[in-house]
């Protein structure tokens, strides 16, 4: 039992670890107010509004840097992006501030298409700042940086608490799909054109089979395995994933009396939690219960179970380090396999 403490812990510390990197944000809200344009991509549309935010410390944060440079003004065809990124300097400590200045050309239209056909022109402004950070990204438009005061403004205060009532009305607190929403804030009411993110992907049923090696009780190990599950997805990336294992083992315990097909079968309950909110960087852990369904010889004895804990390497390999033993604990044994799946 203290092994298996051991290793859950060890686990939950790589976990948190890992999961740090980076996050996929489903949700899109764009925020027009009458003389500029907010951009919001985020992890959660409700948590991350312009008003939550404290945009007035970070407005007045880059008023004092700026007011600090020199700024050539756009040509007409013209767009400045100020860029201020928050740069962990580890994975608990965000607070290196980077600021980048780029020019680009505005000579294309930028439209936000609705699935009803609404069509909104998100081509706004001759200048960008740009907000980064971990699980938020958003972009300012305005013509002028004196703009900016806006957000320091009881205007600002009372319209971003307006939408920001109006998504909750409309989403409640625990939504899964991801939003896309263009909120018109230029009136006394909110005009609001929104839908679900179709970008979100779709649960999946899991079949899949693979072979694998490793060691067991102090020997080698071959196994045939067979999946059959389902992974549920939310707000486009896959979370959890239960699945029935059907695992053959063979231990070459009689291989020396031509009885190669003595094979020990486990039927193991599986569930896997991908720990990474950034689609295609995925990082899967499992835990599973197996139970000896078959037993063909002395390599295993009567009731035994198995416990693992998984990694997920990529789509093809597996680490899997288990703990075998019979009845109440009984007779404990460690192993470890490798999976390759097809």
């Amino acid at each position: 039992m203290k092994t298996i403490i051991s290793i859950l812990l060890f686990l939950s510390l790589a976990l948190s670890t890992s999961a740090m990197d980076g996050y996929f944000k489903a949700d899109t809200v764009w925020y027009k107010f009458d003389n500029m344009l907010v951009e919001v991509a985020s992890t959660n549309a409700l948590n991350k509004t312009p008003h939550k935010m404290a945009m007035q410390g970070r407005i007045e944060q880059i008023q004092k840097v700026l007011a600090e440079m020199t700024i050539l003004p756009p040509a007409d065809n013209e767009r400045i992006t100020i860029s201020y990124r928050d740069q962990g300097e580890d994975m608990w400590v965000w607070n290196f501030k980077e600021i980048e200045l780029s020019r680009s050309k505005r000579d294309n239209k930028s439209l936000v298409v609705f699935d009803d056909g609404a069509t909104f022109e998100k081509d706004f402004g001759r200048y960008c700042i740009y907000f980064s950070y971990r699980a938020m990204e958003m972009k300012i438009f305005v013509d002028d940086l004196e703009d900016l005061n806006f957000f320091l403004s009881e205007e600002f205060e009372t319209k971003a608490q307006q939408s920001e009532v109006f998504l909750k009305k409309e989403f409640g607190e625990n939504y899964k799909k991801g939003i896309l929403a263009w909120l018109d804030l230029r009136g006394t009411d909110v005009k609001a054109y929104y839908q679900n993110n179709v970008k979100n992907g779709l649960d999946m049923l899991i079949i899949s089979g693979g072979i694998g090696s490793g060691w067991v009780k102090n020997r080698f190990v071959s196994d045939i395995n067979f999946r059959l599950g389902v992974s549920f997805s939310k707000k486009g990336v896959f979370r959890n994933l239960y699945a029935i294992d059907y695992n053959m083992m063979y231990d070459f315990t009689n291989s020396d009396n031509d009885n190669f097909f003595e094979l020990n079968h486990f039927v193991s309950l599986a569930w896997e939690h991908n720990f990474s909110d950034v689609t295609g960087s995925d990082k899967w852990y499992g835990f599973s219960v197996g139970y000896l369904v078959k037993r063909n010889n002395d390599f295993f004895k009567e009731n035994t179970f198995k416990v693992a804990v998984n990694k997920k390497i990529n789509n093809t390999f597996t680490i899997k380090p288990e703990l075998y033993f019979n009845d109440f604990f009984k007779n404990v044994h460690p192993g470890v396999r490798l999976s390759v799946a097809f």
